[in-house]
Protein backbone atom coordinates (compact mmCIF):
# COMPACT_ATOMS: atom_id res chain seq x y z
CA UNK A 1 0.00 0.00 0.00
CA UNK A 2 1.48 3.66 -0.90
CA UNK A 3 0.42 6.92 0.90
CA UNK A 4 2.72 10.00 -0.16
CA UNK A 5 6.49 8.94 -1.03
CA UNK A 6 5.94 5.89 1.35
CA UNK A 7 5.05 2.33 0.32
CA UNK A 8 3.79 0.30 3.46
CA UNK A 9 5.10 -2.94 3.60
CA UNK A 10 1.75 -5.00 5.43
CA UNK A 11 3.29 -8.48 6.48
CA UNK A 12 2.59 -10.39 9.37
CA UNK A 13 4.18 -8.85 12.71
CA UNK A 14 4.70 -5.70 11.04
CA UNK A 15 2.97 -2.57 13.12
CA UNK A 16 2.47 1.34 11.90
CA UNK A 17 1.81 3.56 13.90
CA UNK A 18 -0.17 6.64 13.47
CA UNK A 19 0.60 9.50 15.77
CA UNK A 20 -2.41 11.60 16.34
CA UNK A 21 -2.01 15.76 16.28
CA UNK A 22 -5.80 17.46 17.51
CA UNK A 23 -5.69 20.99 16.26
CA UNK A 24 -9.49 21.30 17.85
CA UNK A 25 -9.95 23.28 20.79
CA UNK A 26 -12.56 20.25 22.47
CA UNK A 27 -10.55 17.24 21.54
CA UNK A 28 -11.23 14.89 24.67
CA UNK A 29 -7.01 13.52 25.33
CA UNK A 30 -5.66 17.00 24.14
CA UNK A 31 -8.32 19.88 23.03
CA UNK A 32 -6.32 22.92 22.43
CA UNK A 33 -3.16 21.92 23.05
CA UNK A 34 -1.95 22.09 19.58
CA UNK A 35 -4.41 24.41 18.11
CA UNK A 36 -1.64 26.99 16.24
CA UNK A 37 0.61 26.12 13.57
CA UNK A 38 3.59 26.50 15.68
CA UNK A 39 2.58 24.21 18.56
CA UNK A 40 1.32 21.68 15.86
CA UNK A 41 4.40 21.70 14.24
CA UNK A 42 6.60 21.25 17.31
CA UNK A 43 3.70 18.12 18.30
CA UNK A 44 4.11 16.59 14.77
CA UNK A 45 7.89 17.08 15.37
CA UNK A 46 7.97 14.90 18.31
CA UNK A 47 5.80 12.04 17.30
CA UNK A 48 7.96 11.78 14.30
CA UNK A 49 11.11 11.39 16.37
CA UNK A 50 9.44 9.39 18.57
CA UNK A 51 8.85 6.91 15.57
CA UNK A 52 5.06 7.89 14.37
CA UNK A 53 4.65 5.95 10.58
CA UNK A 54 1.85 8.46 9.54
CA UNK A 55 0.59 12.00 11.47
CA UNK A 56 -3.21 11.79 11.52
CA UNK A 57 -4.65 15.34 11.49
CA UNK A 58 -8.30 16.08 12.81
CA UNK A 59 -9.67 19.83 13.46
CA UNK A 60 -13.21 18.70 14.91
CA UNK A 61 -13.82 16.36 17.65
CA UNK A 62 -15.33 13.40 17.90
CA UNK A 63 -16.13 12.41 21.51
CA UNK A 64 -19.67 12.26 22.58
CA UNK A 65 -21.27 16.13 23.23
CA UNK A 66 -18.46 17.62 21.12
CA UNK A 67 -19.42 20.68 19.61
CA UNK A 68 -20.18 20.59 16.24
CA UNK A 69 -17.75 22.66 13.74
CA UNK A 70 -19.08 23.83 10.26
CA UNK A 71 -17.93 22.59 6.96
CA UNK A 72 -15.96 25.52 5.77
CA UNK A 73 -14.48 26.32 8.99
CA UNK A 74 -13.00 22.86 9.31
CA UNK A 75 -12.15 22.67 5.64
CA UNK A 76 -10.31 25.74 5.76
CA UNK A 77 -8.66 24.59 9.28
CA UNK A 78 -7.48 21.77 8.11
CA UNK A 79 -6.11 23.03 4.26
CA UNK A 80 -3.98 25.12 6.44
CA UNK A 81 -2.67 22.50 8.55
CA UNK A 82 -1.80 20.26 5.56
CA UNK A 83 -0.24 22.90 3.89
CA UNK A 84 2.07 24.28 6.38
CA UNK A 85 3.18 20.32 7.68
CA UNK A 86 3.63 19.93 4.08
CA UNK A 87 6.09 22.10 4.02
CA UNK A 88 7.88 20.82 7.06
CA UNK A 89 7.48 17.26 6.60
CA UNK A 90 7.23 14.11 4.34
CA UNK A 91 5.83 11.61 6.17
CA UNK A 92 2.27 10.71 5.01
CA UNK A 93 -0.57 12.92 6.50
CA UNK A 94 -3.77 11.38 7.36
CA UNK A 95 -6.77 13.24 7.94
CA UNK A 96 -9.58 12.68 10.26
CA UNK A 97 -12.95 13.84 9.12
CA UNK A 98 -16.26 12.20 7.80
CA UNK A 99 -17.08 15.41 5.51
CA UNK A 100 -16.04 15.42 1.42
CA UNK A 101 -15.74 19.19 1.64
CA UNK A 102 -12.93 19.23 4.08
CA UNK A 103 -11.35 15.93 2.80
CA UNK A 104 -11.23 17.52 -0.63
CA UNK A 105 -9.53 20.22 0.55
CA UNK A 106 -6.74 18.33 2.57
CA UNK A 107 -6.29 16.53 -0.22
CA UNK A 108 -6.06 19.23 -2.88
CA UNK A 109 -3.43 20.73 0.12
CA UNK A 110 -1.47 17.63 0.30
CA UNK A 111 -2.53 14.94 2.43
CA UNK A 112 -1.85 11.12 1.66
CA UNK A 113 -5.01 9.19 3.47
CA UNK A 114 -8.50 9.57 4.44
CA UNK A 115 -9.54 8.84 8.26
CA UNK A 116 -12.94 8.16 7.92
CA UNK A 117 -14.96 7.80 11.27
CA UNK A 118 -18.41 7.39 9.80
CA UNK A 119 -16.86 4.79 7.28
CA UNK A 120 -17.84 6.65 4.08
CA UNK A 121 -21.32 6.78 5.15
CA UNK A 122 -22.35 9.79 7.31
CA UNK A 123 -24.45 10.97 4.76
CA UNK A 124 -26.41 8.43 4.13
CA UNK A 125 -26.32 7.27 7.94
CA UNK A 126 -27.47 11.06 8.48
CA UNK A 127 -29.95 11.82 5.78
CA UNK A 128 -26.78 14.10 3.86
CA UNK A 129 -25.14 14.70 0.58
CA UNK A 130 -21.76 13.43 0.90
CA UNK A 131 -20.02 11.59 -1.38
CA UNK A 132 -16.99 10.83 0.77
CA UNK A 133 -16.60 7.51 -1.53
CA UNK A 134 -16.53 9.91 -4.64
CA UNK A 135 -14.08 11.73 -3.43
CA UNK A 136 -11.60 8.37 -2.18
CA UNK A 137 -12.09 7.18 -5.72
CA UNK A 138 -11.49 10.48 -7.20
CA UNK A 139 -8.14 10.90 -5.72
CA UNK A 140 -7.00 7.15 -5.24
CA UNK A 141 -6.05 7.91 -1.87
CA UNK A 142 -5.46 5.36 1.31
CA UNK A 143 -8.99 5.40 3.14
CA UNK A 144 -9.95 4.12 6.82
CA UNK A 145 -13.07 2.94 6.82
CA UNK A 146 -14.07 3.09 10.44
CA UNK A 147 -17.34 1.48 11.71
CA UNK A 148 -19.80 4.00 13.24
CA UNK A 149 -23.41 3.91 13.71
CA UNK A 150 -26.61 3.44 16.40
CA UNK A 151 -27.67 0.00 16.39
CA UNK A 152 -29.78 -1.93 19.17
CA UNK A 153 -28.15 -4.26 21.72
CA UNK A 154 -26.15 -6.55 20.20
CA UNK A 155 -25.16 -10.22 20.89
CA UNK A 156 -22.80 -10.61 18.30
CA UNK A 157 -21.24 -6.86 18.48
CA UNK A 158 -17.84 -7.99 16.09
CA UNK A 159 -19.88 -10.12 13.99
CA UNK A 160 -22.35 -6.91 13.31
CA UNK A 161 -19.28 -4.67 13.15
CA UNK A 162 -17.51 -6.96 10.60
CA UNK A 163 -21.35 -6.85 8.57
CA UNK A 164 -21.48 -3.45 8.61
CA UNK A 165 -18.03 -2.78 7.69
CA UNK A 166 -18.61 -4.49 4.39
CA UNK A 167 -21.49 -2.35 3.52
CA UNK A 168 -19.21 0.39 3.63
CA UNK A 169 -16.74 -1.49 0.91
CA UNK A 170 -19.25 -2.12 -1.31
CA UNK A 171 -19.87 1.21 -1.24
CA UNK A 172 -16.43 2.11 -1.77
CA UNK A 173 -15.59 -0.63 -4.32
CA UNK A 174 -18.82 0.58 -5.96
CA UNK A 175 -17.44 3.98 -6.00
CA UNK A 176 -14.11 3.52 -8.16
CA UNK A 177 -11.95 2.74 -4.88
CA UNK A 178 -9.86 0.72 -5.54
CA UNK A 179 -9.49 -2.33 -2.97
CA UNK A 180 -6.00 -1.98 -2.42
CA UNK A 181 -6.81 1.46 -0.62
CA UNK A 182 -8.82 0.20 1.96
CA UNK A 183 -8.12 0.01 5.40
CA UNK A 184 -10.56 -1.39 8.16
CA UNK A 185 -11.24 0.06 11.42
CA UNK A 186 -13.57 -1.45 13.84
CA UNK A 187 -14.13 1.51 15.62
CA UNK A 188 -13.64 1.05 19.43
CA UNK A 189 -15.84 3.71 21.15
CA UNK A 190 -18.24 4.66 18.45
CA UNK A 191 -21.83 4.14 19.09
CA UNK A 192 -20.91 0.52 21.28
CA UNK A 193 -21.06 0.37 25.03
CA UNK A 194 -18.35 -0.56 27.41
CA UNK A 195 -19.20 -4.26 26.99
CA UNK A 196 -18.77 -4.52 23.39
CA UNK A 197 -15.92 -2.86 23.43
CA UNK A 198 -14.36 -4.94 25.65
CA UNK A 199 -15.78 -7.84 23.48
CA UNK A 200 -14.44 -6.23 20.14
CA UNK A 201 -11.01 -5.85 22.00
CA UNK A 202 -11.29 -9.81 22.93
CA UNK A 203 -12.07 -10.55 19.44
CA UNK A 204 -9.75 -8.73 17.10
CA UNK A 205 -8.52 -11.17 15.37
CA UNK A 206 -11.55 -12.08 13.60
CA UNK A 207 -11.35 -8.97 11.81
CA UNK A 208 -8.73 -10.68 9.73
CA UNK A 209 -11.74 -12.60 7.90
CA UNK A 210 -12.76 -9.31 6.45
CA UNK A 211 -9.78 -9.00 4.02
CA UNK A 212 -8.45 -6.00 4.40
CA UNK A 213 -5.32 -4.07 6.42
CA UNK A 214 -6.77 -2.99 9.53
CA UNK A 215 -6.00 -0.14 12.05
CA UNK A 216 -6.91 0.10 15.40
CA UNK A 217 -8.14 3.42 17.09
CA UNK A 218 -8.54 2.90 20.85
CA UNK A 219 -5.85 5.38 21.91
CA UNK A 220 -7.06 6.95 25.41
CA UNK A 221 -10.88 5.88 24.67
CA UNK A 222 -13.44 6.02 27.18
CA UNK A 223 -14.00 2.25 27.50
CA UNK A 224 -10.48 2.60 29.13
CA UNK A 225 -11.79 5.25 31.62
CA UNK A 226 -14.95 3.58 32.65
CA UNK A 227 -13.34 -0.08 33.25
CA UNK A 228 -10.56 1.67 34.93
CA UNK A 229 -12.27 4.71 36.19
CA UNK A 230 -9.33 6.28 35.29
CA UNK A 231 -9.06 10.41 33.42
CA UNK A 232 -7.76 10.50 30.17
CA UNK A 233 -4.33 11.64 31.12
CA UNK A 234 -3.97 8.11 33.14
CA UNK A 235 -5.16 6.03 30.22
CA UNK A 236 -1.70 5.09 28.53
CA UNK A 237 -0.61 1.98 30.26
CA UNK A 238 -3.99 0.42 29.48
CA UNK A 239 -3.76 2.21 25.60
CA UNK A 240 -0.48 -0.30 25.39
CA UNK A 241 -2.34 -3.06 26.35
CA UNK A 242 -4.99 -2.59 23.11
CA UNK A 243 -2.13 -1.71 20.68
CA UNK A 244 -0.20 -5.60 22.03
CA UNK A 245 -3.88 -6.94 21.41
CA UNK A 246 -3.91 -5.74 17.92
CA UNK A 247 -0.04 -6.69 16.64
CA UNK A 248 -1.63 -10.20 17.83
CA UNK A 249 -4.47 -10.10 16.19
CA UNK A 250 -2.70 -9.04 13.25
CA UNK A 251 -3.43 -5.66 12.44
CA UNK A 252 -1.38 -3.58 10.38
CA UNK A 253 -2.03 0.09 11.85
CA UNK A 254 -2.47 1.33 15.52
CA UNK A 255 -3.78 5.28 16.31
CA UNK A 256 -2.34 6.80 19.30
CA UNK A 257 -1.76 9.74 21.32
CA UNK A 258 2.05 8.82 23.10
CA UNK A 259 4.07 7.59 19.89
CA UNK A 260 7.03 6.41 21.81
CA UNK A 261 5.53 4.24 24.13
CA UNK A 262 3.71 2.10 21.54
CA UNK A 263 6.86 2.04 19.58
CA UNK A 264 8.34 0.75 22.65
CA UNK A 265 5.96 -1.75 23.18
CA UNK A 266 5.58 -2.93 19.73
CA UNK A 267 9.68 -3.52 19.36
CA UNK A 268 9.37 -5.51 22.53
CA UNK A 269 6.32 -7.34 21.00
CA UNK A 270 8.23 -8.22 17.93
CA UNK A 271 11.73 -9.09 19.88
CA UNK A 272 9.48 -11.86 21.47
CA UNK A 273 7.77 -12.87 18.88
CA UNK A 274 11.52 -13.31 16.98
CA UNK A 275 13.55 -15.04 19.31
Amino acid sequence: MRAGNTEFELKEGKVYIMGVVNITPDSFSDGGQYNSPERMLKHAEELIRAGADIIDIGAESTRPGAEPMSSSEEAEKIHSAVSIMRKYFDLPVSVDSYRSSTIRAALDAGADIINDVWGLRYGELNGEDDDMAGVAAEYGVPVVITHNGAHGPAEDITGLVMEELEKSVELALSAGVRGENIILDPGIGFHKTREENLKLLKELPRLKECGYPLLLGASRKSVIGDTLHLPVDQREEATLVTTILAAEAGFDFVRVHDVEKNRRALDMFRAVKGA
